[in-house]
């Protein structure tokens, strides 16, 4: 059984580390990650081949689009077919036929050297050499950067930048958020964190172990599905159907955004692919209209083909955790964009906000659902305790503004100094609280209760929102 090799860049430099692969002329990916960012190294025969990031600034459509290598409208639509068959991004420009080899080569290695050098500034990484990964050297480039060479250049770069950067400044990519510790002593004390106050104290030795045990498995899930890339989602079954009538028809633009307004998966979906370009200095789109329109008919359309195809998976809408979840999405959706107004904020992100919202934990249910947590407090708690860092997760992986951070993350209990987007949607889960699946949203704060009652008052409002949502889950059948 070939034997990965791992460390980290701290004890083990990365120039000394390509050399020893450049050396022995080995094969496989270098994986090097600090919290969640992380950066891939392809070698063939000692040789770098190809080299990625998961920060959208750095991937390659970004960097073909921004550097005006190719227009975006091409890129964005290999980008759908990349992010629906898992085909590589660069095979897909090739075959297209949209550059040129020598033209794709030199993109490649611009950006590969980029990344490269930024990673000598990494303090805190570890890495993982994987000899067993297949690696393709299908662009022929070798990247002419070689183990020797780049130590130069990346110690070069370290001493240019720590003569420009203030003391007091961070390394590039660091946040506050360094990103769950899912290390055994870590999982354990959270354990401990999540029973606190629950009465497991009085429990059996036998009931501690099994609680453990369980929790340990889910932990482990958790970890694994926070550090696989975005996968779009299947649609809903009746999304898929209604998609396919559209392209059929030649009227997929607006329908599309239609349908969007009451499909969550399709929406998080189309704002993945559109952000896929963006950056935040550049500014993130937040609606499906916003991304429908930014991305064009040609992506638009390929995006369409593939998730509602025939053979395509699809989320069965009579599902029970599923139809829960859309049930509350559409309400919140509708309350959102009425209370919207009210609170100066823009109806149309405020319903994709409150609409994308129980995404944050959907993927954690399933995972806590196929485990043997019986239902009651010591789930409800497992489900809060990993909620907000999943859905914050959720967000970075899709590269969402700011807002929908705050509210897939959010701890489900809000003030007034909160941000504004948790309030907006916890005014919304009010008004229509009967609707609500998961985990509640509550407040304590008197400021922001009188605030709920302002609008709670107001009878023409309530009753516009029951009336709306009730009849949009009737066309949905909900």
């Amino acid at each position: 059984m070939t034997k990965t090799l791992n460390g980290t860049l701290d004890t083990f430099s990365l120039a000394d580390l390509l050399q020893w692969l450049e050396i022995n002329r080995l094969s496989g990916r270098v994986t090097v990650s600090r919290g969640e960012d992380r950066r891939t190294i392809d070698l063939k025969d000692g040789a770098i081949v190809f080299v990625s990031s998961i920060r959208s600034e750095e991937r390659l459509g970004t960097y073909l689009a921004s550097r005006g290598i190719l227009p975006e409208p091409a890129v964005y639509e290999v980008l759908a077919d990349s992010f629906l068959t898992g085909r590589n991004l660069t095979r897909l420009v090739l075959e297209c036929g949209i550059l040129q080899r020598e033209e794709l080569a030199a993109a490649v290695e611009q950006l590969a050297l980029k990344i490269l050098l930024d990673l000598f500034h990494w303090q805190g990484a570890s890495f993982v050499y994987d000899p067993s990964i297949a690696t393709e050297d299908f662009l022929r480039i070798q990247l002419s950067l070689r183990g020797q060479v780049l130590a130069l250049e990346g110690a070069r770069s370290v001493d240019d930048t720590a003569r420009t950067r203030p003391a007091s400044a961070t390394a590039a990519g660091e946040s506050p958020e360094a990103g769950l510790d899912f290390s055994p002593r870590a999982v354990a004390l959270a354990f401990f964190s999540v029973s606190e106050g629950l009465g497991l104290e009085h429990s059996s030795a036998a009931v501690w172990r099994d609680h453990f045990v369980v929790f340990g498995r889910l932990s482990e899930k958790v970890a694994a599905t926070l550090r696989q890339p975005f996968r779009p989602f299947p649609l809903f079954a009746d999304t898929a159907e209604r998609c396919r009538a559209a392209l059929a028809a030649g009227a997929e633009g607006e329908e599309v955004v239609r349908l969007a307004a009451t499909d969550p998966f399709l929406t998080i979906d189309l704002l993945f692919l559109a952000n896929a370009l963006r950056t935040a200095a550049k500014g993130l789109f937040s609606t499906a209209h916003e991304a429908a329109t930014a991305i064009g008919p040609g992506a638009l359309r390929r995006l369409l083909e593939l998730l509602s195809a025939e053979e395509a998976p699809t989320v069965p809408t009579r599902e029970r955790l599923e139809r829960a979840l859309r049930r509350a999405a559409v309400s919140t959706a509708v309350a959102a964009s009425h209370v919207a107004p009210a609170t100066g904020d823009d109806p149309g992100v405020a319903w994709t906000l409150a609409l994308l919202e129980p995404l944050g934990s959907y993927e954690l249910l399933k995972l806590l659902l196929a485990e043997d947590f019986e239902p009651g407090p010591f789930r409800a708690a497992v489900l809060s305790w990993y909620r907000a860092s999943c859905g914050r997760v959720l967000a970075r992986k899709v590269n969402l503004p700011a807002p929908f951070a705050d509210v897939l993350g959010s701890s489900g209990l809000v003030s007034s100094r909160s941000p504004v987007a948790e309030q907006l949607v916890f005014f919304a889960k009010q008004m229509v609280a009967a609707e609500q699946v998961g985990r509640e949203w509550t407040s304590e704060d008197p400021e922001l209760a009188d605030r709920y009652s302002a609008l709670a008052v107001d009878d023409r409002l309530a009753e516009k929102i029951a009336v709306d949502a009730a009849a949009l889950r009737d066309v949905l059948g909900l």
